[in-house]
C-alpha cells in the first residue's frame, strides 16, 4: 500500500491515520490510529490505537473520550512497544483529533512504568 506524504507537522497527542507495517512482516501493514508521542525527532513516535480485546502481553490505556478525539468505536493505546514511523506513513495530511486533557494525563501515567520507559519497536 502506498502512503501519501501528510502536509500537517504532527504534535504529541494528536490521532492521526496511519500506514503501520507489521513487526513481524514488515513488507505488509495496515492503516490504524496512532497517537503521536513526539513529532520532534527524525522519526515520529506513535502509539498504536485499537479496539481488538486486550492480549495479555500488551499493556494498554482506555481512551475514555475516545469520540471526541475523532474515532469511530471505543478503542485504547497499546502503549508499549511504541513504533517510530516516517512522516510520508501519516496519512490524509492532517489529524483526526487530539486526545483530552483526561486522556493526555491517562496515557502519560501508562507511558511511564516503574522500570522505565516502554521500548520503542
Amino acid at each position: 500500500m502506498a502512503a501519501s506524504s501528510a502536509s500537517a507537522k504532527p504534535a504529541p497527542w494528536e490521532v492521526w491515520l496511519a500506514y503501520l507495517r507489521f513487526a513481524d512482516h514488515p513488507d505488509a501493514g495496515k492503516v490504524r490510529p496512532v497517537v503521536i508521542i513526539d513529532g520532534a525527532a527524525a522519526a515520529i513516535v506513535v502509539a498504536k490505537v485499537t479496539t481488538a480485546d486486550p492480549q495479555e502481553r500488551y499493556m494498554y490505556c482506555e481512551l475514555a473520550d475516545w469520540e471526541r478525539e475523532g474515532l469511530l468505536k471505543p478503542s485504547r493505546v497499546q502503549v508499549a512497544p511504541l513504533f517510530q514511523l516516517a512522516q510520508s506513513d501519516l496519512l490524509n495530511g492532517e489529524p483526526l483529533g487530539m486526545l483530552t486533557e483526561r486522556d493526555r494525563r491517562a496515557l502519560s501515567l501508562a507511558l511511564m512504568p516503574e522500570e522505565g520507559f516502554p521500548s520503542i519497536s
